[in-house]
C-alpha cells in the first residue's frame, strides 16, 4: 500500500485515523451487551461501516484500515514506504474510539474515578463473572 499522488505523510495518517475511527465506533455500539436500543444486524452495520471507510479513504491511502492487511501488501509489494502510517493510524484511531466509547459515549458509571480505573485494573466488578453460563457471566449486575 502506498500515498496517493499529492497525499503527504500527515494527510495519510489523518486518514488512516478517521477510517479505523468510524469503524472501530460502529463495533463497538453495534455490539455492546449493555444497550438496549440497537436493533437490526450488527453485521450488516459493521460491514456497511467497512464500506465507508474503503468508499471514503481508498483513492487516498488505499484505505488500511487493518495493519495486518497493509503489511501482507508491503510485503508482497516489498514496498515499505511510508509503512508506518498503516500502523499507527489504525492504532491511533482504535483507541481513540474506545476511549471516546469508553468514557464519553457509553460510560459504565458515572464517577469519573471509577471510569479511570479502568487503565490499571479493567472494571470488573460491574460484571458478574462468577456465573456458570457465559451468557449470564457477561451481563452486568
Amino acid at each position: 500500500m502506498q500515498l496517493s499522488e499529492g497525499i503527504n505523510a500527515g494527510q495519510g495518517l489523518g486518514i488512516e485515523i478517521i477510517a479505523t475511527f468510524q469503524l472501530v465506533l460502529c463495533v463497538l455500539a453495534t455490539t455492546d451487551r449493555r444497550r438496549n436500543d440497537v436493533s437490526g444486524s450488527a453485521p450488516l452495520a459493521i460491514g456497511l461501516s467497512v464500506a465507508l471507510g474503503h468508499l471514503l479513504a481508498i483513492d487516498y491511502t488505499g484505505c488500511g484500515i487493518n495493519p495486518a492487511r497493509s503489511f501482507g501488501s508491503a510485503l508482497i509489494a516489498n514496498n515499505f514506504e511510508n509503512h508506518w502510517i498503516f500502523w499507527v493510524g489504525p492504532i491511533i484511531g482504535g483507541a481513540s474510539a474506545a476511549l471516546i466509547y469508553d468514557f464519553i459515549l457509553a460510560p459504565r458509571t458515572s464517577d469519573l474515578t471509577d471510569r479511570m480505573k479502568v487503565w490499571t485494573s479493567g472494571q470488573v466488578e460491574e460484571y458478574d463473572l462468577e456465573g456458570d453460563d457465559m451468557n449470564s457471566r457477561m451481563k452486568p449486575k
